[in-house]
């Protein structure tokens, strides 16, 4: 009460003292013309008040403002006290009004109204908006009570919440919202072994899980991925190495057009005649093997079959008479 002017603390203090509307005991009013006598009716008060009023007046700012300020908190503390008292005297915190859990817990659904009843443990057939709602500006109870309901319908109205409600749907959103619930009916829910999940929970876990395996995926598909092209550049080389080293061999199918393979298929064949009097109607000729030592002997090695095969195929490009 440091800020009150002076004038008002004293007014204060023996408001206090003397209860209300004494502050004026002290007053001389004028004769009242319809009785013909004064206002003050208690003589003995008004002395009273008058000498309190005097002694508040002899003292220092300070020591006036310490002793309002020790009757300000006497008289919040008082205030407190009542309304604690009337807070507890009311039907909605007798006994009778507790919820029993055991019932609501096996309930399929609960309408709103019963679950925001519920969430303070309190009976919802007993305790709901209609009874609740003329107590919100004189009870700390209706007020937290239509706080919660506030929250609730803005829910209802985006989908987060639904009436009625599943109880582990409505649970799940209060402790979301961080509010309080009763412990004991988010123990009898649970104890029926109801998931205690919403939409917006049940969305996360789903999508934590579905990201995770995901990443996992992407990570075994890059491994795979570069395997593959690992693979793909080995056999490249392969490829290109045997392209290299196998002339005479079925890669001259890839590497060679159809009439360059056709000339060499000649060469090949003329060389095999007239240099090593190679005959293609010959059940079983001499002439692939010599061939193929001469081959190794400058350091050109090949199979004999494989010298046998091609010289057998170059040898349908030899007229009619000489290859028969």
């Amino acid at each position: 009460m440091a800020n009150l002017p002076y004038s008002q603390k004293i007014e204060f203090l023996i408001e206090r003292k003397f209860g209300a509307g004494a502050r004026h005991a002290d007053t001389v009013f004028p004769v009242s013309l319809s009785t013909g006598r004064g206002s003050r009716q208690n003589p003995e008060l008004a002395k009273n008040v008058a000498e309190y009023r005097t002694k508040l007046k002899s003292l220092s700012p300070d020591e006036l403002s310490a002793l309002a300020d020790s009757e300000r908190r006497k008289q919040t503390a008082e205030l407190t006290a009542k309304a604690e008292r009337e807070e507890r005297e009311r039907f909605f915190s007798r006994p009778y009004s507790n919820a029993d859990f055991d019932h609501w817990s096996r309930a399929a659904h609960w309408t709103l109204d019963e679950a925001i009843a519920l969430s303070f443990g309190k009976a919802p057939e007993r305790v709901n908006w209609q009874i609740i709602k003329p107590y919100v500006h004189v009870s700390a109870f209706a007020f937290q009570y239509q706080r919660r309901r506030d929250l609730a319908v803005r829910a209802l109205a985006w989908k987060q919440l639904f009436d009625p409600v599943l109880p582990g749907f409505f649970l799940a959103w209060a402790k979301r919202t961080e509010l309080d619930v009763s412990p004991e009916l988010e123990s009898a829910v649970a104890a029926r072994g109801i998931l205690v999940a919403d939409w917006k929970t049940r969305y996360d876990e789903l999508k934590g899980n579905l990201d995770e395996n995901h990443n996992k995926w992407m990570e075994i598909c890059e491994r795979k991925n570069a395997r593959i092209d690992e693979l793909q550049r080995q056999l490249k080389e392969l490829q290109d190495s045997e392209a290299r080293s196998s002339v005479g061999t079925a890669g001259l199918d890839t590497s060679l057009s159809t009439r360059e393979r056709e000339s060499l298929l000649k060469l090949v064949i003329g060389m095999a005649v007239g240099g090593y009097g190679y005959d293609s109607s010959a059940s079983r000729s001499e002439q692939p093997a010599n061939i193929t030592t001469d081959l190794a002997t400058n350091g050109v090695p090949l199979d004999v079959d494989t010298v046998r095969k091609w010289l057998k195929i170059a040898a349908e490009l030899l007229p009619r008479n000489e290859a028969e």
